[in-house]
């Protein structure tokens, strides 16, 4: 089973192995050689962009002893819970609600402007055309002259009214379009980063208790080109973070379920 840095990892790496309290007598974020900064921007990233790993070091929470695992477990969550609900966090999650809110579409000119400055630009270029092909020898100025003739009637041609009517509704429509899509993508957004962080912890909980459910601690491992793998294809088929609660053990993925769900019912979720 590969450990991957991607950005799919489990929560679990941040629960079981970012504890900014004592666990066992210990410091556990000492121990485990991660920076306050590091946690908390692991933090902000989780509720943000959901479930992933966020690359922190993992190697001496492996090297405890189960039950140690276990502690370490519940006072990830503690300190987890503990950051969620201070003035830092509430920083830190609006500005990346800031961040991610769509950007109001805006024109600087109404169509018919936008259809003139068009026409005005194509008539610069003519004329610096013409002035370009002034100094070329006869023959080929008179394929420029021609070729620049057909482009001045076609231009013309662009303007009759029902060809103009044609490029207004079209800009119209384009706009209507894009007013469309922010509408939609603002509706995300009020989704995805409510006023209140509440409903999106509550989110990232939940998504942790069900990836956690149904881990099989006993699944039996092989070694395939030199990485481990589980003998069972479906658990190989699995996501990365139903394998980070696999990996992480019995008694720290049944510890973090427990505090887990315990700040959920103290949410109200």
């Amino acid at each position: 089973m590969r450990a991957s840095r991607s950005f799919r990892y489990a929560v679990v790496t941040v629960v079981l192995a970012v504890p900014a309290v004592r666990a066992a007598g210990a410091d556990v974020l000492s121990q485990l050689g991660i920076t306050i900064d590091a946690a908390r921007e692991a933090i902000g990233t989780v509720i943000s962009a959901g479930i992933y790993n966020p690359g922190l070091p993992a190697q001496a929470f492996k090297l405890m002893p189960p039950a140690m695992r276990a502690q370490a477990a519940t006072a990830g969550v503690a300190w987890v819970k503990s950051y969620v609900a201070s003035p830092d966090f509430t920083r830190q999650y609006q500005k990346a609600r800031d961040t991610h809110k769509p950007e109001t579409p805006t024109w600087d000119l109404t169509p018919a402007q936008e259809i003139q400055k068009a026409d005005d630009e194509q008539k610069q270029q003519l004329e610096e055309s013409k002035q370009a092909i002034a100094s070329l020898p006869p023959a080929q100025r008179k394929a420029m002259e021609d070729a620049l003739k057909n482009a001045a009637e076609m231009a013309a041609k662009m303007n009759t009214p029902e060809l103009r009517k044609m490029r207004l509704d079209s800009i119209n429509a384009k706009r209507a379009d894009e007013t469309k899509e922010y509408n939609e993508a603002l509706a995300r957004w009020k989704q995805d980063y409510p006023d209140d962080p509440k409903p999106v912890v509550v989110k990232r909980l939940r998504e942790f208790l069900q990836l956690s459910a149904d881990v099989d601690f006993a699944a039996r491992l092989k070694t395939t080109e030199g990485h481990s793998v589980f003998e069972n294809p479906a658990y190989q088929a699995k996501s990365s973070q139903w394998k980070m609660c696999f990996r992480a053990g019995r008694e720290a993925t049944t510890a973090a379920r427990a505090a887990v769900q315990a700040w959920l019912t103290e949410l109200g979720g």
